[in-house]
């Protein structure tokens, strides 16, 4: 597809979801849901259609996850430790992001004003208070999930399950190497990790029951993509958290 015609498509696509100006989005994308993988140059336009269409007051933040990373090995910042990991997310990362936060696994990073929140994060909390989700929820972030499902993207109700704290999850301590000035240190991360396989996630089956008056809907050839607001993600995850601690998954 000639990159005139990806324009219009992404024009329209965001003028669907209601992308504006000042808008503050935090992207979680499955590029083949766009059909048009040939092109190269995709996730860049995204990118660029994104920054121009949110203009200079507005954010945008991307995941640069570390669940690949072996604990027993040295860690190193500047390392990505995620195989699959979009290639939107390694482009914003390596051409177009100015922040980027300390958290060992769940970490972020973002372009504009209120991107620079990241900054705040500690790298010893991965979910729960004073996470990153914590803060971009503080910055009146949407979520936009780019051709992707819940259940690829919607990382955010993993925070919402420490929260609330579900049965089917419990705090541990994994311990980081670290290297500085040839000299090994060790971090300590508060992770809320899974108790037993018995559960897997179900957000799907969850954002199928959001009141769709809160999420702005826009198809594509080979999916479609959502935007909600974090507040209203956050007000109807929390209300259905604490009717059904179970809500957010299902029995394998």
């Amino acid at each position: 597809m000639k990159k005139k015609k990806i324009d219009q498509l992404l024009d329209d696509h965001f003028k669907q979801l209601g992308i504006k100006k000042n808008d503050n989005i935090l992207v979680h994308a499955n590029l083949s849901s766009f059909g048009i993988l040939e092109n190269r140059s995709l996730p860049e336009i995204i990118i660029k259609k994104l920054i121009h269409r949110i203009g200079k007051k507005g954010s945008i933040v991307m995941p640069l996850y570390n669940l690949g990373f072996n604990s027993n090995k040295i860690f190193d910042d500047k390392m990505i430790y995620a195989k699959g990991m979009s290639v939107l997310y390694l482009k914003f990362f390596k051409n177009f992001s100015k922040f980027k936060s300390k958290s060992l696994i769940h970490r972020h990073i973002g372009l504009g004003k209120d991107a620079k929140c990241l900054l705040k994060t500690k790298s010893s909390i991965s979910l729960g208070y004073k996470s990153d989700f914590h803060y971009l929820l503080s910055k009146n972030f949407n979520l936009l999930l780019l051709g992707c499902k819940a259940s690829e993207g919607a990382t955010y109700l993993h925070h919402l399950e420490a929260l609330v704290g579900v049965p089917y999850r419990k705090w541990i301590k994994i311990k980081f190497k670290t290297k500085k000035n040839r000299k090994i240190n060790y971090q300590y991360l508060n992770y809320y990790s899974r108790k037993n396989s018995n559960y897997k996630e179900n957000f799907d089956k969850f954002f199928g029951k959001i009141n769709k008056k809160l999420v702005k809907s826009a198809n594509l050839r080979f999916g479609s993509s959502n935007l909600i607001s974090l507040k209203n993600l956050h007000k109807e995850g929390i209300k259905a958290l604490k009717k059904n601690k179970y809500c957010l998954v299902k029995r394998r």
